[in-house]
């Protein structure tokens, strides 16, 4: 890993002018030769601290932050100078999901962002910045790379952490006159479990989802095995069964009539979309560490009054939003 790190800090030689010539901005962060303006980041200062409050962080230890949001300054500068120096190139289909992506993003923040002081050309600035980053991802450890991800590691990580499959669903439970939620009685659990036997030997004698669910299709789920919108338990159970076999799981007020599908097959498969993303979340510790080192390795100028007056914009702007 220390040669990949020199490989990454020769071709930094010189790192580029990345801040805006509108006056409405000024520097911030200085890094080599390389200037980071405010919008960039409060952009960065949003992003860290609206994930110290969605993980029960401390989102009132501001000069942590704000060292945390220069980490990502830092890997923004080499994402974007290392990207220019390899003479990597975005295709038009990436540019134009970029350009997709911030419209989108835009939508649903562009008020709040526009308070906190982010222009729309500063996200879209950003966007790019991470795009370039996930190609130096597939750059260094994509296939055939010297310290590329291997197709069986993928794959294994794949297995072990994301499902898809079909499944219809009944209920344990019942509301009461009350309004509270009661277990059915034994009598209809019992006939609710031989229902989804039966349901389960039709799929097996060759019947489809449709038809033994009252003419109404199943939409297959894609899903990471760690998500908590199903009940504890279930999506471990649904990773470890055979694909293609219809099988009955309950828990505690569910039960479920589940089959389980191979997600790396066809050329669309969710395994072949997001490639890139499984190598970022077994690489991606890695890259960003060494982004980061690359950045540390020039002189580093930080405006921290002018950082701690964003944060607190920031901050004003989050509030007024909520």
């Amino acid at each position: 890993m220390k040669k990949i790190t020199a490989i990454i800090l020769c071709a930094a030689l010189c790192l580029c002018t990345l801040c805006s010539c509108s006056s409405k901005k000024s520097t911030v962060l200085t890094v080599g030769k390389a200037e980071v303006d405010n919008e960039v980041f409060a952009y960065f200062y949003s992003e860290v601290y609206t994930l110290a409050e969605s993980t029960d962080g401390d989102v009132n230890a501001t000069d942590t932050l704000i060292n945390q949001a220069v980490d990502k300054c830092l890997e923004y500068v080499a994402s974007i100078t290392l990207f220019d120096k390899l003479q990597l190139t975005l295709t038009a289909d990436e540019k134009k999901n970029i350009a997709n992506s911030v419209e989108e993003e835009w939508k649903m923040y562009g008020s709040y962002y526009t308070k906190a002081g982010i222009s729309k050309q500063t996200v879209l600035k950003v966007a790019e910045a991470s795009e370039f980053r996930t190609q130096l991802l597939l750059y260094y450890f994509g296939e055939g790379s010297e310290y590329e991800a291997t197709e069986a590691e993928i794959e294994l990580y794949f297995d072990q952490n994301y499902v898809e499959f079909k499944a219809i669903n009944g209920y344990f439970t019942t509301v009461d006159e009350n309004g509270e939620t009661v277990p059915i009685s034994e009598e209809e659990k019992t006939a609710l479990k031989e229902d989804f036997e039966n349901r389960r030997k039709q799929l097996e004698e060759g019947m489809s989802f449709a038809e033994i669910n009252d003419g109404n299709e199943v939409e297959s789920t894609f899903i990471a095995v760690s998500n908590a919108a199903y009940p504890e338990g279930f999506l471990a159970s649904v990773a470890a069964l055979e694909y293609d076999v219809p099988t009955v799981i309950e828990t505690e007020e569910y039960i479920f009539l589940v089959v389980r599908s191979d997600a790396k097959e066809g050329a669309d498969s969710y395994y072949r979309t997001y490639r890139a993303k499984y190598i970022e979340d077994l690489r991606g510790g890695d890259l960003t560490d060494m982004l980061i080192a690359t950045g540390e390795e020039y002189e580093i100028t930080r405006e921290d009054k002018d950082m701690k007056s964003i944060a607190k914009e920031v901050v004003e702007a989050r509030k007024s939003e909520k």
